[in-house]
């Protein structure tokens, strides 16, 4: 199993949100360089970065500088690490701008899902309604710039997307996990898995950020209805509240657990350590 740190970055801040709400965000001192240099340092095989600005309003703002530096020092001290990055990803060109730069793998939810959702049937009247449920403007040339972007991804590129499936209860977030729409995770992906995408991120927003353990409930109900899809994942990696080694525990002893999880406020307030955990839980 991975053991997937994250970075979520504010500009050149390292930061973390309660439940993805903006007004609650927790600063660390660290700088990103030292931060990811003790990951790379420990031995992990994958970084998760997230841009929070761009996963909010759809647009980047100032981190490119901190994620050339993230790249550096990955240069460094551990170059067969893989980087995944999120947040305000929503055009093609961005996509191979960052792969040039020599991020792995790209997570992209809203310019996906969106389509996806007019594709199941509702209607931009409909998407502007959840929009405004949420307190959000639904700006079309923010949130799906270029619509035909699904149809651009190559079977190459496919391997290289996340695809990030988040969730309130049953229905699945996007736009900054300010928005949800009728869709449930499962169904989410098991589409999704019929349009060729092979990788997915899983986040239950409502425990992200919070230090209340993992909801393995809902993610085994949710592993094990993608177990029996026709076509099958090549990653899950699961998100969301990840506090104690026992919750890491309960993922990796479910029948159809993840492949990875993905670990943020409990390795900045020192609740797990991340030396401990990949010589406990991840694949040599």
């Amino acid at each position: 199993m991975l053991i997937i740190p994250a970075v979520d970055l504010k500009s050149s801040e390292v930061v973390r949100l309660y439940k993805g709400d903006f007004n609650r965000i927790d600063r660390y001192e660290t700088g990103v360089e030292e931060v990811v240099r003790s990951y790379f340092i420990a031995g992990i095989r994958r970084l998760h970065v997230v841009f929070l600005w761009g996963a909010h309003t759809g647009k980047l703002k100032n981190e490119e500088a901190a994620l050339e530096q993230i790249v550096k020092t990955r240069a460094i001290y551990s170059p067969e690490c893989r980087i995944q990055l999120g947040g305000g990803i929503r055009k093609y060109g961005q996509i191979r701008k960052f792969s040039d730069m020599g991020i792995d793998f790209f997570i992209i939810g809203t310019s996906i899902l969106v389509p996806l959702a007019m594709q199941e049937g509702f209607t931009k009247n409909e998407i502007k309604l959840f929009y405004q449920k949420g307190g959000k403007e639904f700006r079309e040339d923010i949130e799906i710039p270029e619509p035909d972007m699904m149809e651009r991804f190559d079977t190459e590129l496919k391997e290289k997307i996340l695809v990030a499936v988040d969730y309130r209860k049953d229905e699945t977030a996007l736009s900054g996990w300010e928005v949800t729409v009728p869709l449930t995770p499962h169904y989410v992906i098991k589409r999704l898995l019929e349009k060729g995408y092979r990788r997915f991120v899983i986040t239950n927003v409502d425990r992200d950020g919070t230090l209340q353990g993992a909801d393995i409930k809902s993610a085994e109900l949710i592993l094990d209805k993608i177990a029996h899809c026709q076509e099958k994942p090549l990653e899950v990696i699961i998100s969301g509240g990840i506090t104690t080694e026992s919750d890491i525990n309960a993922l990796r002893a479910l029948k159809n657990g993840p492949d990875g999880v993905i670990i943020g406020k409990a390795l900045y307030q020192k609740k797990l350590d991340v030396r401990t955990l990949i010589k406990k839980f991840q694949d040599n």
